[in-house]
């Protein structure tokens, strides 16, 4: 009977000992804000403890992924341990609100640990006010046309024997350089010439665009939007409002001259 007792006082402890040292995860957002909506965007943290040997590139995969089903990672800010305690890595990043059906947790793995974070009291609504339509940018029928047109293309080329499988894939790369090439063009111009509301909110409208061909997301672009929602729902903007707009815009105006 005591060899029993001893047995299963050695497991409690091996047990305890075990989820003593399991990973664990938090998400917190860095405003005391609990309510967001589609197109917000905002920073949050998010720790991990306790870690050994620790590989920051795992940490850094989560960059470009959406967690909770609603926010996407734009941008990591920064990436390291913990001041306070080595065992702790932090993970500073910008999100965009993409959608209002959440999941309450999120999971990754690190190693052979999987991390589960919970999204807590945080809610996410629909803008009711999508006269400008800003945060969602439809583009299904233009993807599908040029689709259509590009499978057609690829078809009566093969059906011709005008050129071989690799000269496909070389003009197919082309045309994509080209395309890239085109937007970068234009919305340089956009960015050159705007200089009134109705520039800055139809440039925000196409964020999701010009986003996705930059080459680095920076704190100014984020600090540009930012302003700009605090403002674009306002019949009239002030001298001040539209100074600080224009300030703030000035800062990214080059951001395609690269």
């Amino acid at each position: 009977m005591r060899i029993l007792s001893i047995f299963v006082l050695i497991l409690l402890m091996t047990i305890t000992s075990a989820l003593a040292q399991a990973m664990q995860g938090e998400f917190s957002p860095s405003s005391a804000t609990k309510s967001f909506k589609e197109g917000d965007i905002f920073e949050a943290t998010i720790r991990v403890w306790p870690v050994e040997n620790v590989d920051l590139l795992q940490f850094k995969k989560l960059e470009k992924t959406v967690l909770f089903n609603s926010l996407y990672m734009a941008q990591i800010t920064s990436l390291s341990l913990s001041k306070n305690n080595s065992d702790v890595v932090e993970l500073n990043a910008v999100f965009i609100v993409n959608s209002t059906k959440t999941q309450p947790t999120f999971s990754f793995k690190y190693n052979d640990a999987i991390i589960e974070l919970h999204l807590g009291a945080l809610t996410f609504n629909e803008l009711k006010d999508q006269s400008k339509d800003y945060y969602i940018l439809d583009q299904s029928l233009n993807k599908s046309v040029f689709l259509a047109i590009l499978i057609s293309i690829i078809i009566l080329l093969a059906l011709l024997g005008i050129i071989k499988r690799k000269s496909v894939k070389e003009y197919l790369s082309g045309l994509k350089s080209n395309s890239v090439k085109k937007s970068k063009k234009k919305y340089n111009e956009l960015f050159e010439k705007a200089n009134k509301r109705e520039d800055f909110e139809s440039l925000y409208e196409d964020k999701e665009i010009w986003m996705k061909i930059l080459v680095e997301i920076t704190p100014a672009h984020i600090d540009f939007f930012n302003t700009l929602n605090q403002y674009q729902f306002k019949k009239e903007w002030s001298l001040s409002e539209d100074e600080e707009v224009k300030t703030s815009f000035d800062i990214i105006r080059r951001s395609f001259e690269k």
